[in-house]
């Protein structure tokens, strides 16, 4: 029979063996498919031992309920990172704080029936998670979520954790912060509170570091609480723990206005509370006189000073006081009748006051040493105020003229206006910069005295802001000219059709157009005497006049528009002083000697067309030239002095015998090139201008344009009367929206097809095979062909939009 029961006991503990075995087995085996990190924990519980299976990710373990004490814990990290660890320490009962242990070492006690009090948990090597843990306290239930080794439970409370929560948190770092203000305006002794914000919102870690820039005028503690404590400017910035991220205030302090506190000592109440700046003193409607007082300046500068004087009954004006010294009586049952306030070293402020008084009521305000009150007249002072005034600051100063023109011994008077209105002193100051051309006077009045330009200046004696005249002084001389066509156009100038024309008129001409031809009162104009007196002429235009001479503008230094095209002149030389030059048109002018012009470097419009010209040499000093037409000179035979024109955007050589783009090719800033009707071939050195937008190379013996392939940027070509047969080297050219290729020998049309963007074609003259391809350009608005009445129907039909000019 014990031999059965021993069996029966041996049986039953094999069961439970394998039971507890496969509990077990079940506890550790790891989920192969799960790689994502995790946390895992056990509690060791009274009455209950290591619980199994062990708690994951924010799951309970220990007990909840059953006020049974949590005596030792395990925890570790589930596919974490190489070289990571969780460390945690446990506060037990009797012992205290343990230390630290890690990665499923037992933290607490283990059969010595000792409570875990408190606990504490910190990741090393793991910066993306933070881990956070709650605890369930004996008689306070779960506590709040804490994290990265701060205490949860209870510390020397005697209370035992009987359950744990754990979760690993994957951390949200900030992409940003922001400050609540970018800016903050304060004045001296003035707080406030800065706050940040965190971007995105759920940021894990949202520590900052407050920082000044300058703490000696704004100071910022770690909340954000920021002071102002001296005048000037500062930067206040937030910087995240994490990732650093920054955002910055920038602060603005302001001295403190300065103002006035004062107090009365009234009938029956003796001394009244201080008040301050314009507010009352005393008492109003209750016929109690004001006895004392006593007045003090505040925020003012070190040396300021406030002194006041009194009227009393009796005694009659006392002594002037200072800063809070008592003027009048106390107790001895006078009244003040009278008082007067004056400032000492504030410059810029104004003290002003009003009384009120028995019988009177309240007087107007007086300022600065006046009289408030009644002197002689036994009437008390029942109340005052006081304030403390800025009066405005002068803004500006203007004048009634900012130009005057006067003859020589002319008057006239001149008014300044001080801004704002307000400004108390209006007084300006009159100066001349030459007396002896325009004097002025103390009230603005102002004299010519002799021919010439002087400014007259207002200044503000408040503020030293200032305004000017300019006043041009004439003489009264007359000019004359030789010329009655020139005559006329300077009268036409001047809108003057008679009388004496003074040479003060005349120089205040900036224009002249006496061109002949269009103007036919112009169009005998021999002689250009008298002109020279235009010497603020900056444009004059003389074409189409019958002029041989020009050497009367010499010195017309000012010009930088000169056009003489269409007149018999043969010598240009009077033109190469006048260095201002910025535009000048010769054309049809027979002149074969261009020297003059090689030292007017300001010019940037040169046009000497059908000039006769051999030799160009003079143009290579202009490097300043961007438009230069040389049309119709077919004597030149060297053209490389065009090579250092660099900036150059249009060029004009029609009609030149040229032969050879050679002196172009560097020429990278043109934009418009014309070389029709001259002898080229080739068009090879102009591949890299890649900025031209036009090109006219018409009439000529091209046979070869492969290498226009580059010149991407071209709207407008025009390559007509050559000897071309393949256009293969325009497909590229897709900015183009006119091109003319007529009179060459080309056959096949279809490298146009992709102009998608041209509005004129023109491909007449040329033994076309095929004028399918033209279909295809949707965007025709002309089109030039020669066809037959079949392809041209079907065109028509392709092409609705377009203007089909044709021959058959």
């Amino acid at each position: 029979m014990k031999k059965f029961k021993l069996k029966c006991l041996i049986t039953a503990f094999v069961c439970l063996a394998s039971v507890s075995a496969l509990n077990n087995a079940n506890t550790v085996k790891a989920d192969t498919n799960d790689t994502s990190v995790s946390v895992t924990y056990d509690a060791h519980v009274q009455n209950i031992g290591w619980q199994n299976p062990w708690a994951k990710d924010g799951s309970e373990a220990g007990t909840d309920g059953q006020a049974l004490r949590v005596e030792a814990l395990k925890i570790k990290l589930v596919n974490a990172p190489a070289g990571a660890k969780i460390s945690y320490q446990t506060h037990v009962q009797n012992v205290g704080w343990q230390n630290w242990v890690s990665d499923g070492i037992e933290a607490g006690t283990d059969g010595k029936a000792l409570r875990v009090e408190a606990f504490k948990i910190k990741l090393e090597n793991m910066p993306d998670y933070s881990i956070q843990y709650q605890a369930h306290v004996e008689n306070v239930g779960w506590q709040d979520w804490v994290s990265d080794g701060a205490e949860a439970g209870t510390d020397g409370k005697g209370l035992r954790v009987e359950a744990i929560r754990v979760r690993l948190v994957k951390k949200v770092h900030p992409n940003s912060i922001s400050i609540n203000k970018a800016t903050d305006n304060l004045k001296i002794g003035d707080t406030d509170t800065l706050k940040a914000s965190f971007s995105p919102d759920n940021t894990t870690n949202k520590d900052l570091t407050w920082t000044s820039s300058n703490s000696n005028i704004v100071s910022v503690d770690n909340s954000g609480n920021i002071k102002a404590l001296a005048n000037g400017t500062a930067s206040i910035t937030a910087t995240s723990n994490d990732g650093q991220k920054t955002a910055s205030c920038f602060v603005t302090v302001g001295e403190v206005s300065p103002g006035v506190q004062y107090q009365t000592h009234v009938e029956n109440i003796g001394w009244q509370v201080p008040v301050s700046d314009g507010i009352e003193a005393g008492t109003e409607g209750k016929s109690l006189r004001v006895e004392a007082l006593k007045i003090n300046l505040v925020n003012a500068p070190a040396d300021a000073k406030i002194v006041y004087q009194t009227h009393v009954q009796n005694i009659g004006w006392q002594n002037w006081v200072e800063n809070g010294n008592e003027a009048g009586t106390d107790g001895k049952a006078l009244r003040v009748e009278a008082l007067k306030i004056k400032l000492q070293n504030m410059p810029g402020y104004s003290i002003q006051y009003q009384a009120y008084i028995q019988n009177l009521g309240w007087q107007n305000w007086v300022s600065d040493g006046a009289e408030a009150g009644t002197d002689g007249q036994n009437l008390r002072i029942e109340a005052i105020k006081i304030k403390l005034i800025k009066p405005a600051a002068v803004d500006s100063v203007s004048l009634n003229k900012t130009t005057d023109t006067l003859n020589i011994g002319d008057s006239d008077t001149l008014s300044a206006t001080v801004n704002p209105s307000s400004v108390p002193n209006k007084a300006v100051s009159w100066a001349s910069s030459d007396s002896s051309i325009v004097s002025v006077d103390a009230n603005g009045k102002i004299t010519a005295n002799k021919a010439g330009t002087a400014t007259i200046t207002a200044t503000s004696v408040d503020g030293n802001k200032a305004a000017s005249c300019t006043v041009n002084v004439n003489d009264k001389s007359v000019v004359t000219f030789k010329d009655p066509c020139l005559e006329t156009a300077v009268r036409d100038a001047l809108k003057k059709p008679s009388g004496p024309i003074y040479s003060a008129e005349v120089a205040n001409i900036t224009c002249l157009n006496a061109s002949g031809g269009a103007i036919v009162r112009y169009t005998n104009m021999a002689s250009l005497d008298g002109i020279q007196y235009l010497t603020n002429l900056q444009e004059l235009r003389l074409a189409n006049d019958k002029l041989t001479d020009i050497s009367a503008i010499k010195d017309l230094k000012n010009l930088k528009t000169l056009d003489l095209c269409n007149t018999p002149i043969t010598d240009i030389s009077p033109i190469k002083g006048l260095s201002s030059l910025t535009s000048l048109q010769l054309d049809n002018v027979n002149i074969t000697d261009i020297t003059p012009i090689r030292n007017l470097t300001n010019l940037q419009n040169l046009s000497i067309s059908r000039c006769g010209l051999s030799n160009i040499t003079a143009l290579s000093d202009l490097k300043n030239l961007q438009s230069l037409n040389l049309g119709y000179n077919n004597n030149i035979s060297n053209f490389s002095p065009l090579a250092s024109l660099s900036n150059l955007s249009t060029l004009d050589l029609e009609y030149c015998n040229f032969s050879d783009t050679a002196p172009l090719a560097n020429l990278k800033n043109l934009q418009s090139l014309y070389l029709g009707n001259n002898k080229l071939t080739d068009l090879h050195s102009i591949n890299n201008l890649n900025n031209l937008k036009l090109l006219y190379a018409n009439n000529n013996q091209i046979n070869d344009i492969s290498s226009i392939n580059n010149l991407t940027n071209l709207n407008n070509l025009d390559i007509s009367s050559n000897n071309i047969t393949d256009i293969s080297s325009i497909k590229g050219l897709t900015n183009l929206s006119n091109l003319s290729v007529s009179h060459n020998q080309i056959k096949d049309i279809s490298p146009a097809t992709s102009l998608v963007n041209l509005l004129c074609i023109d491909v007449s003259d040329n033994p076309i095979s095929d004028v399918t391809p033209l279909k295809s350009l949707t965007n025709l608005q002309k089109l030039f062909i020669d066809t037959n009445k079949s392809d041209l129907d079907a065109l028509k039909a392709a092409l609705p939009k377009c203007t089909i000019n044709y021959g058959f």
